[in-house]
């Protein structure tokens, strides 16, 4: 057997430090504190990502005897009524969150969003529509993972794509070459490399009659999303509502159909399957996210429901993007345009990012705030600039304590460094 498989081995771009926690919890920058008043470390993962202390609370207590079942939810068979129950439960929680239609069926898809890349062009562009291509507003890594998945299944015809590929804008609709015959057209709502999110898409741009495909993993709950004129949306599960492993599916009922559907069909991207099967569970789910997706919607709506967590968002956000603003250049992001500017990451970089000076302060901010103080994730992606950056993830349970502690960070290190620049 390897020696080599220990925590201690882990790659070089695996977040967080050796240091345990508990040893660097007195830093007053390390963490804040919970509704319990227990210390809890600075998370600032993309996914799996934060979740609200107060549900995680309820699901340890109600764990092993889940719903009063005599079971726990992991050892459920998922063709018991105890689970059917969970699963009418979350997906009525879900629906009265986000206000879903009659028009649209929920599904828990497993695999996460990525396997929903395949399923929408394996759904949509077989029969009626074979030999049309697919539309695809192209605004950054996860469009490009998207697109990669859906060019296996036929063409895509890339809409307003960037040339150097960084996509810290997107075009307006009248500039888009988008193919008016194509089976659908496919964009993503926020993406967490460069901090782009569209809250607005401009159906100015959608072909009439044209099914609007929409990846809302990063910002799906965060704000009023019109779901009636959209025909998919799909929504990884870990980071906005639950644990990892499912997608959050809405799917208008008139395309989960086989008329549209290619011939040669894995029984995973199978909407129809899915559909047809009783309660829509065709195979065993991944029971404990859905169970845990079920409390977060309850919590959500207890909360205040989407009015709630938009205002949340906006504030959050912007306590970052004002100091950024007004630091005088020291910080800068790289999505300037407000309305583009994604509530769910705050991506930026120091100085001009590219420098030698500026890049070893940016290696510098990184190292402190991993290294010395146990940060989770605060190191983004090169975005084509050949340099790492900084990138603050505050998905809709990120606690707003969390980024005033990253704001005040950002703060004295600006005091310490910015006469150097």
């Amino acid at each position: 057997m390897s020696t080599n498989l220990h925590a201690a081995n882990a790659p070089s771009h695996v977040a967080g430090t050796k240091t345990p926690f508990s040893k660097l919890n007195s830093k007053s920058l390390s963490h804040i504190v919970g509704p319990d008043g227990s210390k809890r470390a600075i998370n600032l993962c993309a996914g799996q990502a934060a979740l609200p202390q107060e549900v995680l609370e309820r699901a340890a207590r109600e764990f092993v005897n889940t719903d009063g079942s005599g079971t726990s939810v992991c050892e459920m068979g998922y063709r018991t009524q105890p689970f059917h129950r969970i699963m009418e439960r979350a997906e009525s929680s879900f629906r009265k969150l986000l206000n879903i239609p009659d028009t649209h069926e929920v599904h828990f898809f497993n695999g996460g969003a990525t396997l929903q890349f395949a399923a929408i062009p394996l759904n949509l562009m077989g029969g009626e529509n074979e030999g049309k291509c697919a539309n695809y507003l192209m605004s950054g890594h996860w469009s490009e993972k998207a697109r990669n998945e859906a060019s296996q299944f036929g063409e895509v015809n890339e809409v307003a794509k960037d040339p150097a590929g960084l996509y810290f804008s997107v075009p307006p609709a009248s500039e888009w070459n988008t193919d008016k015959d194509a089976a659908y057209f496919h964009y993503t709502s926020a993406d967490t490399r460069q901090g782009l999110e569209i809250r607005d898409f401009d159906f100015e741009g959608l072909p009439e009659g044209m099914p609007l495909c929409c990846d809302a993993s990063a910002n799906l709950g965060t704000f009023p999303m019109d779901i009636a004129k959209h025909d998919v949306i799909y929504s990884a599960s870990h980071k906005n509502f639950s644990a990892s492993g499912i997608c959050y599916a809405i799917i208008r009922k008139d395309l989960i159909s086989r008329k549209n559907q290619m011939k040669a069909m894995p029984t995973m991207c199978n909407w129809v399957k899915f559909q047809e099967a009783p309660n829509k569970i065709y195979n065993v789910p991944v029971l404990t996210s859905v169970w845990l997706g079920a409390m977060v919607c309850e919590y959500m709506i207890e909360k205040g429901g989407i009015p709630y967590y938009e205002a949340l968002a906006i504030k959050r956000s912007n306590l970052l993007y004002d100091l950024i603003d007004s630091s005088q250049g020291f910080y800068r992001t790289f999505v300037t345009d407000v309305k583009f500017r994604s509530r769910m990451q705050v991506v930026f970089t120091i100085g001009s990012g590219t420098s030698d000076s500026d890049v070893a302060l940016v290696e510098e901010f990184l190292r402190e705030a991993n290294d010395d103080l146990g940060w989770l994730d605060i190191r983004s992606h090169p975005l084509g600039l050949g340099h790492d950056v900084i990138r603050v993830t505050m998905y809709n349970h990120q606690p707003i304590e969390t980024i005033t502690v990253v704001r005040d960070y950002m703060q004295q290190f600006m005091e310490k460094h910015a006469t150097a620049m």
